[in-house]
């Protein structure tokens, strides 16, 4: 393999454990995590999932990431009042053209979620790249970037800031690292919701059709 493809699968495996730190801690999520340790070649890495097998509890989840969790673990938290319905539309485009099959258990905006999604991007690209698909890999290597500022971006900083506070050090050091990569929070570039339609990090937000009229983000895969 090129180192091109190397790098791109030892990131995949970074951002997949990244995920999986924001992923209920079931029996089928310590299976994975277990499988994944060996494709972590940095040392960091592998204690941050070992740490996580010793320490992540059920309890330890829900108080953190649950819907009355400290650490709100959804996007549309921190998009500053967005309309949810042009979000989640534009989430499920990028997982749609890219054929990313999202947990049933999370909603789209999940932290865990858009953390997987780039893991998978990175795997996509080292794909193309195997098979010699140049511009295939230049096209998901460029959805991969953008989703990172767009979306990776806008939660990295205020979870990282949060987890500081309440979380276990193996997920402030995650949350230190994602914010490393990701950078600092972008400006929202989606609609306002009107006050009554904010919801905080509420599960009876419903996703509804955008406002005719209104274009929204068109990916090629």
């Amino acid at each position: 393999m090129s180192p091109e493809i190397v790098r791109l699968l030892t990131e995949a495996a970074e951002w997949r454990l990244y995920g999986l730190l924001f992923e209920y801690p079931g029996e089928a999520w310590r299976e994975q995590v277990r499988a994944l340790l060996p494709d972590l070649r940095e040392d960091g890495l592998r204690q941050l999932g070992e740490a996580a097998l010793q320490y992540a509890t059920p309890g330890l989840h829900i108080a953190l990431f649950g819907p009355a969790g400290s650490v709100p673990a959804r996007e549309v938290k921190w998009q500053g009042g967005v309309q949810f319905g042009y979000l989640m539309a534009e989430l499920n485009a990028y997982y749609e053209a890219f054929g990313y099959a999202a947990s049933a258990e999370e909603v789209a905006d999940h932290y865990a979620i858009e953390l997987g999604f780039v893991a998978y991007l990175k795997m996509k690209q080292a794909l193309a790249l195997s098979e010699e698909a140049e511009l295939r890999a230049e096209v998901v290597g460029e959805a991969q970037a953008r989703f990172l500022k767009d979306h990776i971006a806008v939660c990295a900083e205020p979870i990282s800031k949060l987890l500081e506070s309440y979380a276990p050090e193996y997920l402030i050091e995650a949350g230190r690292r994602i914010l490393a990569l990701a950078g600092p929070s972008p400006r929202s570039a989606y609609p306002l919701a009107l006050p009554d339609e904010i919801d905080d990090d509420s599960n009876e937000m419903m996703c509804g059709p955008a406002p005719e009229g209104e274009d929204l983000i068109h990916i090629q895969p």
